[in-house]
Parts: structure tokens; sequence; C-alpha cells
């Protein structure tokens, strides 16, 4: 009944509380090896593979696939891995509101959570760990969005929005398609809902149109290839459009200069590199 009630209690505090998430990231650690610092955010920590001893100052963890281990910020925290093959997992940094006056201060508190694995946090950990190993945008955003889902998944809470599922699966499509001729209805279809529900949905999640998305994403690609040293004409044509007018006029519409800029200014650091 202990650990029910505390679930509850993590539901009620994670739904409730504001935080800011301020950094997700995968991490590999090797057998053999003991890595230990101070911690300075609270920090969720799942399994990804392989097994290791977390010790947050005087406590002990033992973090395997199906438990998430909770740490806190100005802890010691060091891995020592005991699996035979590394540790890998991912972590997911916040800062919770301050001042706080619930009754419970959970999310400044050092704790694991057991059983971990229904359906939904399984398939949310596998899109947000898909997300961040893609690494192809700077707008962490949507990344936030699903962490967010995934803390409430791994209380058992109930309420957790599965059209983000969906919408991510468009997300997805974009990400590796982007350079190709993508149509609303192809996102839709990825997603499984009607046109008006979709662009509805998405720009509800994510506070951008569909098609935005996929301009800007288009744009933050061609920005490196640009730093490359590719030509405007080719850039454009290797991020999805045919046009280079057309493309020119987007890119100094979302960053304020044209794509001729940014590749002077690329050739420019080449040279005083060289120099």
């Amino acid at each position: 009944m202990k650990d029910k009630d505390f679930l509850v209690d993590c539901q009620r505090e994670y739904s409730s509380r504001k935080y800011l998430i301020t950094g997700i990231s995968m991490q590999e650690k090797q057998k053999g090896k003991h890595i230990s610092y101070d911690t300075t955010h609270s920090a969720f920590i799942y399994t990804i593979g392989g097994e290791a001893l977390i010790h947050f100052n005087d406590q002990i963890f033992h973090a395997t696939a199906d438990v998430v281990i909770h740490g806190a910020k100005n802890q010691k925290v060091s891995f020592d891995v005991i699996s035979k093959e590394s540790f890998i997992h991912l972590n997911v940094y916040y800062d919770p509101e301050v001042p706080w006056y619930g009754y419970s201060d959970i999310m400044n508190s050092v704790y694991k959570i057991s059983n971990f694995g229904q359906d939904i946090s399984e398939q949310l950990l596998s899109k947000l760990k898909a997300s961040v190993e893609r690494s192809s945008f700077d707008d962490q955003l949507h990344n936030n969005i699903i962490a967010k889902q995934l803390i409430l998944s791994s209380f058992g809470y109930s309420m957790i929005n599965r059209e983000i599922l969906q919408i991510e699966n468009a997300v997805e499509l974009m990400e590796k398609n982007y350079n190709h001729s993508l149509k609303l209805e192809d996102l839709e279809g990825v997603a499984k809902m009607n046109k008006s529900h979709f662009s509805y949905t998405f720009n509800k999640i994510y506070n951008i149109r569909p098609i935005d998305y996929l301009i800007g994403l288009r744009l933050r690609k061609a920005v490196n290839l640009l730093l490359t040293g590719m030509s405007v004409t080719d850039t454009a044509i290797s991020v999805g459009y045919q046009d280079p007018l057309y493309f020119s006029r987007l890119y100094k519409k979302y960053f304020g200069i044209p794509p001729s800029q940014t590749l002077k200014n690329s050739k420019e650091n080449t040279l005083l590199s060289n120099t």
C-alpha cells in the first residue's frame, strides 16, 4: 500500500507542480569504470541497456530496465556498471518550481519506481530515445513534451495524451524524409488522423502548423549544408526545394539574411581559420 500511495502522491505533484526540463541526454558507461560527480538538477534515469548500481549519497539503487531511478540536486552520485555489457541510460534533467507550498516535495528527493514498463511508457521512452539520437534540430519543444508524458506514465498516470505518440509518428516522417515532397496527406496518414484533426492537434501540442514545422526543419538542415560550403542551389535541392529562388525567400524570411550570406560567411571563416 505504501508504494501505491507514493505513486499517487507522485501523480499529484507532477501533474500540478510546474517544472522546467533543462536537458535530455543518452549516456553510456563502460564496465569497470567508476564515475562520480555532484548533481546540479533533479533527474530521472531510464535504463536502456545493461545494469548498474547507482549511489546517491548513502542510498544505493540497482538500475535495470524495469526500474526508474530519480535523483535530486546537491547529491554525490556515482555509477558502478555490474553487467557484462555497457550501461546505457537516458536522463531527463529538470528544475522544480520554487517556492512550492504543496504537502510533499518529491521532486527534490531520491527514490526509485519499480515495475516500469507499461506499454504507453515503453512507447514514449522509445520515441524520446529516437528523437534524442537524431539530434537534428535545435528546438527541444517536442522532446520536452514527450519527456513530461513519459514522467507521468512512469507513475502509472492514466490520463496520458496518446495523441502525442500519433503526432510523433508524423514528426519522425518529416525528420527522415524532409528532402522529399511531403504532403499533409502523408503526415495525417502515419498519424492515423483525419486532416482537420491532425492539423488542429499538431498545432495544439507543438504550437506550430505542420507545414511550418517542416519548413523550419528544412531550413535548419540548410544552414548546416551551407556552412560546409555547399552552393545555394545544391542546398535548396538537398533539403527538398527544386526552386532556389523560393528557397532563398523562405530562408531570408526565417533567418533574416539570404542563404548566400550564410555561405559567404562560411567561406570567410574558413579562410581565416586557414591563415
